[in-house]
């Protein structure tokens, strides 16, 4: 038994990634929209530490972005190599 990986199993993990990737950068992008904004019960300013929490989550978002597309392009030469 082998376990190399096949063309189209390359093909489906680059898909999923993709589809990974896409929804991140929504969320990225919906995440960066909202920065800063006041809540329902907000008194007209943003607390610092919300605004530090929101912060770090943006950071950490597109510290997995990174990964993931660093992973899509390993997989990618992988695959070119392959075909």
């Amino acid at each position: 038994m082998t376990d190399a990986i096949t063309p189209d199993q390359l093909r489906q993990q680059i898909k999923d990634l993709d589809a990974e990737i896409a929804e991140l950068r929504r969320l990225d992008t919906d995440a960066q929209a909202r920065r800063g904004e006041d809540g329902d019960e907000s008194e007209g300013f943003v607390e610092n530490e919300e605004l530090a929490t929101e912060l770090t989550g943006i950071a950490e978002n597109e510290a997995v972005i990174d990964v993931l597309t660093q992973r899509r392009e390993s997989l990618q030469a992988k695959l070119d190599a392959a075909g």
